[in-house]
């Protein structure tokens, strides 16, 4: 069975309900239901949805963009830190001097090399404000990881759309492919029972009109398939035109726990951008308080070594040289704001004001998340129902279309019976077909609205490729 990928920690959040996380495993297992009796063999040439997936994590900007502002965010720790630890800066200052000066009657021409050389150490004892950005800027990081995750969901979802928009394009092409050959053989079939008189013209008629009907839908499947497999090789840089398609065992288990509230509730804890919402409001309180405490005093240690060249004069000769000063400074610098304008109110009810909107940017988050997973579970749900639906109602066209076959060469049915029941019969195949890729992708959203969806879901489903 699937291991769930381990949910995001953060001192923000809660745990997820455990009975949602081992539904979200026993669903992802339910994918290779139907393969483990009869597991089928992959075509090497032939692309993989995983494959299609490493593809555009390389290729797509969208993804790229993220990465890179993940690595970004990743330092914003460092940089806050770096307020609070001490600060050591070296400086050297070298010159070259002509002097000319005028003792005992005399002029006295020196030139001489000074040089000044500074270690200096600040070092923050009491700064506040600096401490809550160092704060924040944790925060930030662990906002920047989560919408990399989020990134990472939203291009599993685009390619998982596309590569099943193909796979859905060529079943329609396939299905009329089936119907036009079925079409062919009942207008032969037509044809030979005009010649021996057992039929009339308009047997044929209806046999041609259906053939070119068929075919005009084919020009349409035709584009349809070219638009998908563009979509596709959009996202991955490469041409999509052999894809891997699924097990035609391929099923999947209803949802558990069966209760949309529980979805929802699973959403409302683990959802993304319900997570960012959270932290985005533990920043925007660092905010106020960054805000508040500029009304507080600052105290720096400060200490400083400096090495310098001054010139003196020789009392008894009148002639100048130089000798080397060591200054060595130790002490404390406080600094006490008194008045700035109004700025330091004005910036606390500003950032009052933000932490408002950051409240209700996080309700809104959670009441988007608790709709969407609800939804998401009413999607799988039904179309779960239509697969069982649609495989039943193939079964039985299966069988109308036979019957009709032998009631037409028997004489109990017309040409036109036989035609409907073929048309019928490939309608509820491509609608099953349909209905079955509407489910996965029901699944891929649920899975990542509840925040659990990464690529060892599409590890599972494309274990079930089948050869071409």
């Amino acid at each position: 069975m699937l291991t769930p990928p381990a949910p995001f920690t953060s001192a923000t959040r809660q745990p997820m309900h455990r009975s949602v996380l081992r539904a979200s495993a026993l669903m992802l297992a339910a994918v290779l239901l139907g393969n483990l009796h009869a597991p089928a063999k992959a075509d090497t040439a032939a692309l993989g949805l995983l494959e299609a997936l490493k593809l555009a994590q390389l290729q797509d900007p969208q993804y790229r963009a993220a990465q890179a502002q993940a690595q970004a965010d990743a330092q914003l720790p460092s940089l806050g830190l770096a307020t609070l630890l001490p600060q050591v800066s070296a400086s050297a200052r070298l010159e070259e001097q002509t002097n000319t000066y005028q003792a005992f009657g005399q002029n006295i021409e020196a030139k001489r090399n000074p040089g000044t050389y500074a270690l200096v150490l600040n070092q923050a004892l009491f700064r506040p404000q600096a401490w809550a950005s160092y704060q924040q800027s944790r925060l930030l990081a662990e906002q920047g990881e989560l919408r990399l995750r989020s990134a990472s969901q939203n291009l599993i979802l685009r390619v998982a759309d596309a590569y099943l928009a193909v796979l859905a394009a060529q079943d329609d092409l396939r299905s009329l492919a089936a119907q036009e050959q079925a079409v062919v053989e009942q207008l032969q079939f037509a044809k030979k029972n005009f010649e021996i008189g057992n039929a009339t013209i308009t047997d044929q008629q209806e046999a041609q009109a259906r053939f070119d009907l068929i075919a005009a839908q084919a020009l349409a499947a035709n584009n349809a398939l070219a638009v998908a497999q563009l979509g596709l090789q959009t996202l991955i840089g490469q041409p999509a035109d052999r894809l891997q398609p699924l097990s035609p065992a391929f099923t999947l288990a209803p949802p558990m726990p069966n209760d949309p509230k529980a979805w929802g509730e699973a959403a409302r804890q683990s959802n993304l951008e319900v997570l960012q919402a959270q932290l985005g409001l533990e920043i925007a309180r660092r905010e106020v308080d960054k805000s508040r405490y500029g009304h507080l005093p600052t105290l720096d240690f400060t200490a400083q070594v400096v090495d310098t060249e001054q010139q003196v004069f020789d009392a008894s000769t009148g002639r100048p040289f130089d000798i080397g000063v060591d200054n060595t400074t130790f002490g404390l610098v406080l600094n006490v704001p008194i008045f700035s304008g109004g700025g330091t109110q004005a910036r606390v009810k500003q950032q009052a004001s933000m932490l408002q909107k950051s409240k209700g940017e996080l309700d809104f988050s959670v009441s988007q998340a608790q709709q969407q997973a609800q939804a998401a579970y009413l999607q799988l749900n039904t179309s779960l129902g239509q697969v069982r639906a649609l495989q039943t109602a193939k079964a039985s066209s299966l069988l109308a279309l036979q019957a009709n076959r032998t009631g037409y060469e028997v004489g109990v049915r017309s040409n036109i019976d036989v035609l409907n029941a073929q048309q019928q019969l490939s309608a509820i195949e491509r609608d099953l077909s349909r209905a079955q890729y509407q489910s996965l992708s029901a699944l891929l959203r649920l899975q990542a609205v509840v925040g659990q969806l990464s690529a060892e879901t599409l590890t599972q489903i494309s274990l079930g490729a089948t050869k071409p």
